[in-house]
């Protein structure tokens, strides 16, 4: 499968001299509109992914549909994560090195279209569960695992569609219309579902259940990650190699001196280290949302996409402005608020029976969800220089994505360990596991510098660098 994706990439790179060379200036070329809304409507599109894969159908499909345990779809995403950790780091190296993220994002985005549609063609095609089940797995692993590769490399175009000034509020549009893909993706399976939306019968179309939602969810994210196809250019500051040699030994060195040489750059292996407690639990609840809406909280599958629709907005209203918040206030100062914010809401959630108090603190959760990569994102971009932006995304990658392998692996021990307590019990007791894991990240964050990202702060990185 990895040499898949070399033999992939390489061929991407296979660029003419000419379009590879770009001598470092010392003003930055404009980005246009039609760029930046591209990277913002990538955001749309592979939430989508996110939203219809990873959060509702694959998990309730798996854990409600086949009555199978917690523990395989805790396998599937903490096996996609891992290889993840392995890959990522000395890929976003080697896209530092030829000052390339395009072929990368396009190579990757088309593994995670394909192999998501293939997630649905296992589930219709096999009839025995076991063959299912394994071929579904198998199919979410690479899926996965292509659309966490692919935000390595999204991240770092930050700065190649906008200026340093406005990134905050450019990532938080981004958050924002995401949610907004996150909404339509879920009323345009809708149909294919349940053969209904909201209670409204669709001619000519039969509800095939949680499996039918794989196929349509992929061709969504392939129609809206076009755009970013066509308009996004890399841009290239200085001399790049002209040809493609791929040397594994040569980039997990760079990774591992990037690690060793974090003095350079204050704050940034705090921030990695605390970054892996609080993803850890925002990831594996992105996971099991669902799934706790219906075990613990009654709801039907139908309502639990209504309930995900209806909070949506919360979370487009909060990515954007927290965005705002970011470049008044700082990243660092900003996810520390949204840190605060989570733990408070998940301990309404442990001790609260309510459904009224579920749905407000749904509204919280989607606000704060959207933040959290509002902010983390320019936090990180404001301690190093750009030019490493790809090595050191993939070291934000390498922290979230072993957060994302240890996530769901404390769940599903939480879960087996209360099991004998009922379904609520269990899974009350892992939100607050997860709860504990974000207080741990907030409190090593508050060491990290707080900097806002200027103008006049990028042109001194870029002249030092």
């Amino acid at each position: 499968m990895l040499f898949f994706f070399a033999r992939a990439i390489k061929f991407f790179l296979k660029k003419p001299t000419d379009e590879l060379i770009l001598l470092k200036s010392k003003t930055r070329p404009a980005t246009n509109i039609a760029t930046t809304l591209s990277w913002i409507l990538y955001d749309f599109a592979n939430t989508i992914y996110s939203m219809n894969v990873v959060t509702m159908y694959f998990s309730t499909w798996v854990l409600i549909d086949l009555a199978l345990s917690d523990q395989y779809v805790s396998f599937a995403n903490s096996f996609s994560m891992t290889l993840v950790a392995i890959t990522m780091p000395f890929l976003g190296e080697i896209s530092d090195r030829y000052q390339r993220r395009m072929p990368f994002l396009i190579v990757y985005t088309l593994c995670c279209i394909l192999f998501t549609a293939l997630i649905g063609v296992s589930g219709i095609v096999f009839t025995n569960i076991h063959t299912k089940v394994s071929w579904a797995i198998f199919f979410f692993v690479i899926a996965n695992y292509s659309y966490q590769g692919g935000l390595v490399f999204y991240n770092a175009l930050l700065p190649s569609v906008c200026s340093p000034r406005s990134m905050g509020r450019v990532s938080g549009y981004g958050v924002a219309l995401g949610y907004l893909g996150s909404i339509l993706g879920l009323i345009l399976v809708l149909p294919f579902v349940e053969g209904a939306v909201f209670g409204v019968n669709i001619p000519f179309i039969e509800g095939g259940g949680s499996v039918a939602a794989f196929i349509p969810s992929a061709i969504l994210f392939l129609v809206f990650a076009l755009p970013s196809f066509i308009f996004i250019k890399d841009k290239i500051t200085e001399r790049a190699p002209t040809s493609f040699k791929l040397n594994i030994k040569t980039s997990f060195k760079k990774v591992i001196d990037a690690v060793s040489n974090t003095k350079k750059y204050p704050g940034v292996l705090r921030f990695l280290i605390a970054k892996f407690f609080y993803e850890e639990a925002i990831q594996t609840i992105i996971i099991f949302m669902a799934v706790y809406a219906q075990k613990v909280v009654g709801f039907s599958k139908s309502e639990t996409t209504t309930f995900l629709i209806v909070l949506t907005p919360a979370a487009i209203v909060g990515s954007a402005i927290f965005g705002v918040i970011t470049d008044h206030l700082g990243p660092k100062k900003t996810l520390t608020v949204v840190l605060i914010g989570w733990i408070c809401s998940l301990s309404v959630l442990v001790f609260s029976n309510s459904i009224v108090l579920f749905w407000i603190v749904g509204a919280m959760v989607g606000v704060f969800l959207g933040s959290t990569w509002t902010s983390a994102r320019p936090l990180l971009i404001s301690l190093v220089p750009e030019k490493m932006l790809g090595e050191f995304f993939g070291l934000y990658s390498l922290s979230g994505k072993f957060a994302a392998i240890f996530g769901p692996i404390l769940w599903a021990a939480v879960v087996y360990l209360f099991q004998s307590y009922g379904d609520i019990f269990k899974y009350k007791a892992a939100i607050f596991a997860l709860n504990m894991m974000i207080v741990i990240g907030l409190i090593l964050l508050q060491k990290v510098p707080n900097i806002k990202l200027k103008n006049e702060r990028f042109q001194k990185t870029q002249s030092n660098s």
